[in-house]
């Protein structure tokens, strides 16, 4: 948690990127990313729209809320998607199904 978005925006920034728009693709949503008080209160302290509590009210993160919170401090656009892995049977989650699969992610500039 050392502030990776900001430094890639600012780098990108500097390589003469003007035009920048993130899109964030399905993940885990708040209502479903139980962590305990520990993680909760580290990444809460440093992304405070990250904060969100389970169905029955247990510590939670909404990873992407915090991340669109990092990206509007840097002005810039997101597009977020509203698909839950572990909420959605066609996407893998390992918090849903306890079993271990092979995930990729993509970043490119």
């Amino acid at each position: 948690m050392n502030n990776i978005t900001g430094k890639v925006v600012e780098r990108m920034e500097a390589m003469g990127a003007r035009s920048i728009i993130a899109s964030l693709g399905p993940s885990i949503c708040g209502t479903c990313y139980e962590v305990g008080e520990d993680v909760f209160t580290e990444v809460v302290n440093q992304f405070p729209l990250a904060k969100s509590q389970t169905r029955d009210g247990k510590y939670a993160l909404d990873l992407p809320a915090g991340l669109v919170g990092v990206l509007s401090e840097c002005g810039i656009a997101s597009e977020v998607s509203q698909q839950c892995t572990a909420e959605s049977s066609d996407l893998f989650s390992y918090r849903r199904d306890g079993v271990c699969g092979r995930q990729a992610g993509v970043i490119w500039i």
